[in-house]
């Protein structure tokens, strides 16, 4: 971690804050432009593509943004090594390494951060930054809550047995100067809800984050009186809100929730607080252009792998900003698409939950795509797309991650059927790919 790094973009994030709309959308385009040489003189990818369709170097300099083709997750990763701006990393060994990595915060090489999530769409992505890049938007953060120079109890609940974004983004407040402001405390969603309410009354967080689900669960046991704690604020990172729930949640904890919107392949991209009326998407980090049922997503820090033009499967509805608290652009809380939460009865009888999280980062090496048919209330079925010839030891490799999932949460008696198929069907009503379905 680069202390230098860290508190220079903490002071650029500060003085960002506080510029003209104006002033952002000029330093928005003069990085993007800046990524945009960068990505066509040190991408293969990149540079091959635009060369196909005959953008040149001058040509990058002045092209309209919408001008220039879009990608998504299934080209970046046919085109993995291509796209990488470095020389020492190779797909296969990143796929090796998040097999056998479980810590958050080890790196790759020693030097890169890599975060993997299969998302709404059921296709594996991997995401790569250098710590430069890593620590040029840390301290972003501070968006989200009132930041003071006093450390702070902070918990987040969510998938933690894993490279997922924000436990990644969370542990590594462990490191360097960010420890002396930040004593995280990470609870894993697998693991049963009684054992996460007792280190939770022990822990007595100042901030409360986690994936908004979770934490309206865990406002349900605060509702019983079983849960007692009293953070000073509470975090949504990385799923969209209902109103009326979080309506509820921030009435039982008697604390204000902010929304940080997120994704692996941009982990900080938006913060919404109740002042803003939103949630205000960072244009000084990322350039996120609104259509009508997805987005497209340039990434203005990653410099390791470049997402240019990048579509995303979360929707936006823009807001016409009345308060303008900050300069960048407002868009309503309520973003992306809700999964189903996974509701089963456990070995003793009880009814208790699989975040839909923990299905949308599984992570097996071999399994290129994944969709959950959940068929009654102690059994599913796993779909799985598999791109290794030796499917019998994919099987297997999905076979112990869902018993250690399920042994977890004490899903010991849930049965299942994991089942080959060539392709993840769409939802025929939707038109949209569904990573969980329910048939009970």
């Amino acid at each position: 971690m680069s202390t230098w790094t860290l508190l220079r973009s903490f002071l650029e994030d500060r003085r960002n804050d506080k510029k003209t709309r104006d002033e952002i959308q000029r330093l928005q385009e003069k990085k993007f432009r800046t990524l945009l040489q960068y990505a066509y003189h040190h991408s293969r990818f990149y540079h091959d593509l635009y060369t196909s369709l005959g953008i040149t170097e001058e040509k990058l300099r002045t092209i309209p943004l919408e001008q220039l083709p879009v990608v998504d997750k299934d080209l970046i990763m046919d085109h993995f090594n291509e796209v990488l701006t470095v020389h020492d990393i190779d797909k296969q060994e990143v796929f090796d390494f998040l097999q056998h990595s479980k810590d958050p915060n080890e790196l790759f090489h020693h030097k890169y951060h890599v975060v993997h999530t299969s998302g709404s769409s059921g296709k594996i992505g991997v995401f790569v930054y250098s710590r430069e890049d890593w620590d040029r938007f840390f301290p972003s953060i501070i968006r989200v809550f009132d930041f003071s120079f006093r450390k702070n109890k902070s918990v987040f609940y969510g998938a933690a047995a894993g490279h997922y974004a924000g436990v990644s983004f969370t542990k590594w407040c462990n490191k360097g100067v960010i420890g002396w402001f930040c004593d995280p405390l990470i609870l894993d969603i697998t693991q049963p809800l009684d054992e996460h309410v007792k280190q939770l009354n022990a822990f007595q967080p100042d901030i409360l984050g986690g994936y908004f689900t979770g934490l309206w669960i865990l406002a349900q046991q605060q509702e019983k009186g079983v849960l007692k704690i009293h953070p000073k604020v509470v975090v949504n990172c990385g799923e969209g809100i209902t109103v009326k729930e979080k309506e509820y949640i921030e009435r039982v904890f008697s604390a204000p929730m902010t929304n940080n919107y997120g994704l692996a392949e941009c982990p900080i991209m938006g913060a919404g607080k109740n002042e803003y009326d939103g949630v205000y998407l960072m244009d000084d980090f990322c350039i996120v252009e609104i259509q009508q049922d997805h987005a497209l997503l340039t990434n203005l820090y990653n410099y390791t792998q470049p997402l240019i033009r990048y579509k995303i499967n979360d929707f936006f509805l823009k807001k016409t900003d009345t308060k303008h608290v900050l300069p960048f652009t407002l868009v309503d809380d309520i973003i992306g698409r809700s999964e189903s939460m996974i509701w089963l009865r456990n070995s003793e009888g009880v009814m208790d939950f699989i975040h839909p999280i923990v299905i949308a980062e599984f992570y097996v090496k071999g399994l290129e795509k994944l969709q959950l048919v959940l068929k009654d209330a102690t059994s599913f079925e796993f779909l799985a797309v598999i791109n290794d010839q030796n499917k019998e030891e994919v099987i297997q490799r999905i076979r112990q991650e869902l018993d250690r999932i399920l042994a977890e949460k004490k899903f010991t008696n849930v049965t299942y059927a994991i089942k080959i198929v060539d392709n993840i069907l769409i939802d025929k009503k939707t038109g949209k790919f569904k990573l969980i379905v329910t048939n009970v």
